[in-house]
């Protein structure tokens, strides 16, 4: 009788971890549906810095948030996402990355990037919402 509970309360687990890992998957997507859809989503997300330099800056510090469709994270080349952020201007999105804000720490991970390497990449992360 012992086996037959384990095995009730294993599958009872087994079903709460699949229930609890269902609800936390469906929560990611919530905000990035709002501007993105199929194609356009992976496009985006295979967005990348010309330069090599700041590629691999891309890749190791902003990428993991700013290029995996984190929720409420505006990602690279999203210029519905970017627009309400550009309008504040490079001045207070450059002191947001040094500074850090919300949720992303300062220096946004990059611990030896320049000033002038952070515009580029907000630039680059921005793109056209900066210029409208």
């Amino acid at each position: 009788m012992n086996s037959k509970k384990t095995n009730i309360f294993s599958f009872g687990g087994v079903l709460v971890l699949m229930l609890s890992s269902a609800l936390l998957l469906s929560a990611c997507g919530g905000s990035e549906e709002a501007s993105e859809t199929g194609s356009a989503k992976t496009s985006l997300r295979a967005l990348e810095p010309s330069d090599p330099q700041l590629a691999a800056i891309y890749q190791r510090s902003c990428k993991a948030c700013h290029g995996t469709g984190a929720p409420a994270i505006p990602q690279s080349g999203d210029v519905v996402a970017w627009a309400p952020r550009a309008e504040k201007g490079m001045e207070v999105l450059l002191d947001n990355v040094i500074n850090g804000v919300g949720g992303m720490p300062p220096l946004g991970m990059c611990m030896d990037c320049e000033p002038e390497q952070f515009e580029a990449l907000i630039q680059f992360m921005a793109g056209d919402a900066l210029s409208q």
